[in-house]
């Protein structure tokens, strides 16, 4: 993390989505993905 985005793979991004896009291939909700939201009961 840093000011302003994350890291990851040497780039940079203002959120959390299109790093867990480029992990899996597909949509996901950043926060939820890395775990950092509860799921939906």
């Amino acid at each position: 993390m840093i000011d302003g985005g994350y890291v990851w793979n040497g780039q940079t991004f203002t959120s959390l989505s299109p790093i867990a896009r480029q992990i899996t291939g597909s949509r996901w909700n950043g926060p939820r993905f890395f775990g950092l939201r509860d799921e939906v009961t």
